[in-house]
């Protein structure tokens, strides 16, 4: 790394929050798109040329932390506190000190400095830290890169419309959620510690937070219901009507029986007895496109489709978006402006032989209009496909996510569905059933998202007012 300052004249310093969106940075950022990959003491950072030299170094998350400044556990409350390094202040993380000195011999060298973390509150705070206090107060100086998506086009885009100034309005939310989240932890922590002791007279530490505390109670609340639920027994009616000799299920006209007298009651009056049709109610409605995908939306359907907890499908979300896969997953916009270049995503997606037809049908389109959901996020849009293919055979549960954001991403420029639903009222001995039909009359935006559509497909045959049904069973 010396060798390295020591030849080099003036350069640029990049901050990134990890290593693989330095090598991306770097390699967009380079005139011959190859960056040079320089380790000092395991610490890797990237040298490219462009119109000056730039450094990009990482960061590896958060490197410094909120500490007390008194020593000792045993007083509260505490209110004096300070940002240090997360070695000094945790155990098993002793390597950040490297890595902090690496960054501070960069800075030395260096004449401009840009923050490229993340753009929302945690990766403000990271990138303001390591300016203020390993780059020497460069924070005040610094400027800012703003992206969403790790593609060489917005990469440079970033770099040559680069923003004055660091977003100090994130910044601050980002020390104030920590500061007010280790306020609140070491506090009560104490409290509850102290307290015990002082009863049993035994040391055991009690933790408690912010998030921890509030979701404890929710679960003692919820084992407490658990535990006192006393279950109630009732009954459900179904009849089998046979149609042109298929099988349908009807339910009875109420959803619960709560005695089984009642229950007897029904089975025997309608045993035996065949069914008129009393009524046809047929609906037909129009069923929207999805919105784009927010952060949470896309959680929620990976669960029900795949069953990823919120967390994995996240780390999933943040390896195709260091991939340059995918657009800033960390997002709670539902909107996707046309600035992100609709036409060129869909042409590009085009190549890849699943989503060729699919692509070229919304592309033969006059115009492209997502349909978009009402929340918005200044930082980020919503969650798209850059249009970049994988450089590498994605893991089975990337490349479900990645094309799961794909046709979700198709869908919404699609037409909307045309859906049928029909209810059929049939009297059995004075007791009334209901069968239900649903059908899809015109696909719109379905075939694009499938095989993700949960559009239940119940076709009934051609049935009319007072038709004789033969009951099956009950």
């Amino acid at each position: 790394m010396s060798t390295v300052c020591a030849c080099m004249e003036r350069y640029t310093l990049i901050i990134t929050e990890k290593p693989d969106a330095a090598y991306r940075i770097a390699s967009a950022l380079d005139l011959n798109g190859k960056a040079k990959k320089v380790e000092d003491n395991g610490v890797p950072y990237y040298v490219a040329e462009r119109d000056k030299p730039i450094i990009v170094v990482p960061a590896i998350g958060h490197l410094y932390t909120v500490a007390e400044e008194k020593i000792g556990r045993d007083y509260y409350p505490v209110f004096s506190f300070r940002w240090v390094p997360r070695y000094i202040a945790e155990r098993g993380v002793k390597h950040i000190r490297v890595w902090l000195e690496t960054i501070s011999k960069l800075a030395q060298g260096a004449d401009t400095y840009i923050d490229a973390c993340d753009y929302d509150i945690e990766g403000s705070i990271i990138g303001y830290c390591i300016l203020k206090y390993a780059c020497g107060g460069k924070e005040n100086v610094a400027k800012r890169m703003k992206y969403s998506t790790l593609t060489k086009e917005e990469l440079e885009k970033a770099y040559e419309t680069l923003l004055p100034k660091l977003d100090f309005a994130l910044i601050e939310a980002g020390r104030t959620r920590h500061e007010v989240d280790w306020l609140y932890g070491v506090n009560l922590t104490r409290a509850l510690t102290l307290a015990a002791k002082d009863w049993s007279g035994k040391y055991a530490t009690l933790s408690t937070g912010r998030v921890q505390g509030p979701t404890l109670r929710f679960l003692v609340a919820r084992e407490k219901a658990i535990r006192s639920f006393v279950p109630t027994p009732y009954w459900e009616i179904k009849a089998e009507i046979e149609i042109d000799g298929k099988i349908f299920e009807a339910e009875y006209e109420r959803d619960v029986i709560e005695t089984k007298q009642e229950v007897e009651a029904i089975l025997g009056a309608c045993r035996g007895k065949d069914g008129i049709v009393e009524s046809i109610e047929e609906k037909r409605f129009q069923q929207m496109p999805p919105t784009p995908f927010d952060i949470g939306a896309l959680q929620s359907e990976a669960y029900s489709l795949f069953g990823y907890t919120p967390r994995r499908t996240l780390d999933i979300a943040q390896r195709l978006y260091l991939d340059a896969l995918i657009s800033y997953p960390r997002t709670s916009s539902q909107k996707l402006p046309p600035a992100i270049n609709y036409w060129g995503i869909l042409k590009s997606i085009s190549a890849v032989p699943e989503y060729s037809k699919l692509a070229a049908e919304l592309l033969a389109k006059k115009e492209l209009r997502p349909n978009e959901g009402k929340k918005e996020d200044p930082a980020h849009p919503a969650i798209y496909p850059t249009g970049n293919l994988p450089e590498r055979v994605l893991e089975e549960p990337e490349r479900r996510i990645w094309d799961l954001v794909v046709r979700r991403f198709m869908a919404v420029f699609g037409e909307p569905a045309i859906r049928q639903s029909v209810k059929v009222c049939v009297n059995v001995n004075g007791h009334r059933f209901l069968l239900r039909g649903r059908q899809t009359l015109k696909e719109g935006w379905l075939r694009f998202y499938e095989p993700y559509v949960r559009a239940e497909e119940v076709l009934l045959p051609r049935i009319e007012k007072g038709q004789k049904l033969q009951v099956v069973r009950v």
